[in-house]
């Protein structure tokens, strides 16, 4: 069959009842369904569609939905740092460290350099709020 929108002789991907979609200068239907033969060219077409045409969709056997299945895209885990955990709430803290431990199975080596790093920026962090401990303080012997 020749897609409606590319014009190339394919197999149709999606069949479509014309319920005035290609109509001749008179108003009448030309043709009685709508071959269309990619996701890519359905997305031309649905521009003249109305929003919810599945009604008009004659071969639903086809599709699981009426919809591509997309991969989902994972989001990649990012180290915070000090500063942008503490900005956290609780339950955030506790889903990022999770993640965090994940990554430490991962990758241990950049898990460890991170670690250096926040226990570095919590230390400056206390230094700089006058929360250091007495065992930080430095005591003279003489």
């Amino acid at each position: 069959m020749k897609c409606f929108i590319c014009k190339q002789n394919k197999n149709a991907w999606l069949v479509l009842k014309n319920d005035n979609i290609n109509v001749d200068l008179n108003g009448n239907n030309i043709y009685d369904e709508i071959h269309i033969c990619s996701y890519l060219c359905t997305k031309i077409i649905s521009e003249g569609l109305p929003k919810k045409y599945s009604h008009l969709v004659l071969n639903k056997e086809d599709f699981c939905y009426l919809r591509p299945i997309t991969k989902i895209i994972k989001k990649k885990f990012e180290y915070l740092t000090f500063d942008e955990i503490q900005g956290l709430d609780d339950d955030q803290k506790e889903n990022y460290y999770k993640q965090k431990d994940i990554q430490f199975e991962l990758n241990s080596d950049i898990h460890q350099i991170h670690d250096e790093m926040e226990l570095e920026d919590k230390n400056t962090f206390d230094l700089e709020n006058g929360q250091y401990s007495s065992d930080s303080e430095y005591s003279d012997d003489y």
